[in-house]
């Protein structure tokens, strides 16, 4: 897959599944909601969430994003990098633009996301993948 082909595929509304490392066990895996800003995967988690305290315990993580209907998937490697909201202040309208058609957005902007209390609990995780692996089936 070019360059070109994976920043279309990844603009697209693909949940992305990530993996953390779960302590003593195996994977833990969880469907999330992310922007591709070109260069990193960003979404955003609460830190009372076991994904966070995986996230601390060991950063690295992976992510597949698959297209079931085209057969198409991208998965990344790397280390996971946890900062706070601010420095990323429109993760939100970018995720619900991606996600949310226009006429539903109203009621999720209004939703806990927008809250102060709900925000300071909240961080985004950055993943600028050390390797990406993507495959575009053809027609043979």
């Amino acid at each position: 897959m070019d360059r070109d082909a994976l920043q279309a595929f990844l603009a697209q509304p693909h949940d992305a599944i990530i993996s953390t490392n779960r302590v003593g066990k195996g994977s833990q895996l969880n469907p999330v909601w992310f922007v591709w800003d070109g260069e990193s995967f960003l979404f955003s988690t609460q830190k009372a969430s076991v994904k966070y305290a995986n996230i601390v315990r060991g950063p690295n993580i992976s992510v597949i994003v698959n297209d079931p209907v085209t057969y198409t998937y991208v998965v990344a490697y790397g280390r996971a990098e946890i900062v706070g909201l601010e420095r990323y202040p429109e993760l939100w309208n970018a995720i619900m633009e991606k996600y949310i058609p226009a006429d539903q957005r109203q009621q999720f902007s209004a939703a806990s996301w927008t809250q102060a209390t709900q925000r300071a609990s909240r961080v985004v995780i950055v993943l600028k993948p050390e390797k990406v692996v993507g495959r575009v089936w053809t027609a043979l």
